[in-house]
């Protein structure tokens, strides 16, 4: 889902602390809706922050809400209670921030009638007063666009997904096939590795699920949207394995058997608890497609 967060007198400390957060009730004891939207976010929401008259960047969420006081850091000349709302979120800055008026002409048609971020009044486009409004996927895409996002950095909700959770590239106007921005589930591709390499090492056979790595043998950068999603395009790998995998330090071949970089010495390998002997049981054909395209890069070393 996408939200715009206003953020006049409270960006600069909720960026550096990297959260949202809303008080639950006004002076009046009322509950109103653009604080209540905090109940809505979940992990991998896009907000875009706006901030006097500009959208100056987004963020990614990273928690459902939860309850917390006021933040201490707050300047602000009002005193909402003691409790409010707070999700974690990942701020980044936009290198073209996008003015009211120029986001209002584009995105108009886009927003609600009710419960709309903008206003405009005459020849004067100001934000509606409130803190977090649902925006629609039409609004939100006009909006990259505007702001000439190619990257959008979407984190794997476990942390565990090699390379992919580092960036997510907006297809094009042709790709896009009337979707705004297909984003990845990457917490549900790493699990589908789990389950394709049996919640164990490929190489090791490690079953420590905590710390096992779903690395993308035909990295995210360069796989096709298809390739992205395809379990076979992955490998579950310990964390020394998927650092050497992923820099074309050792590949495997079409039995599984492990190839080792000439780039680094026999003896660093077996610091690092490699011997060479190691190799991958159960290799798909398709598994064996995408390890040929990673071992051409290997033998380049």
């Amino acid at each position: 889902m996408y939200f715009w967060v206003n953020q006049g007198k409270t960006y600069k400390e909720e960026k550096e602390g990297g959260y949202l957060w809303a008080p639950i009730r006004n002076k009046k004891g009322e509950r109103v809706f653009h604080w209540e939207n905090m109940t809505k976010l979940k992990p991998n929401d896009i907000v875009f922050n706006y901030r006097k008259g500009f959208i100056v960047g987004y963020s990614i969420v990273e928690s459902t809400y939860y309850l917390a006081p006021q933040p201490e850091e707050f300047n602000v000349d009002v005193v909402w209670g003691k409790n409010g709302y707070m999700v974690d979120a990942r701020y980044f800055m936009l290198n073209n921030q996008i003015d009211s008026k120029t986001l209002h002409e584009k995105i108009a048609n886009f927003l609600p009638e009710k419960y709309s971020p903008l206003n405009k009044v005459g020849l004067t486009v100001k934000a509606n007063q409130g803190y977090l409004y649902e925006i629609s996927d039409k609004a939100a895409n006009a909006i990259i666009e505007l702001a000439r996002i190619n990257y959008l950095q979407i984190p794997d909700d476990s942390g565990l997904v090699s390379e992919s959770s580092e960036i997510y590239q907006v297809p094009d106007q042709t790709s896009r096939r009337g979707l705004v921005i297909s984003r990845v589930g990457q917490g549900a591709y790493r699990r589908r590795v789990l389950e394709r390499w049996n919640y164990k090492c490929a190489v090791s056979k490690s079953s420590t699920k905590e710390i096992l790595i779903a690395s993308h043998i035909v990295p995210w950068r360069e796989a096709t949207n298809e390739e992205r999603l395809d379990v076979h395009n992955g490998l579950l790998l310990s964390p020394t394995y998927d650092a050497l995998f992923d820099r074309y330090l050792i590949s495997f071949d079409d039995d599984g058997k492990i190839m080792l970089s000439k780039s680094i010495r026999k003896e660093e390998f077996l610091i690092l608890g490699v011997n060479g002997k190691e190799r991958i049981d159960n290799l798909t054909e398709r598994n064996m497609y995408y390890l040929k395209r990673h071992r051409d890069k290997l033998v380049k070393i």
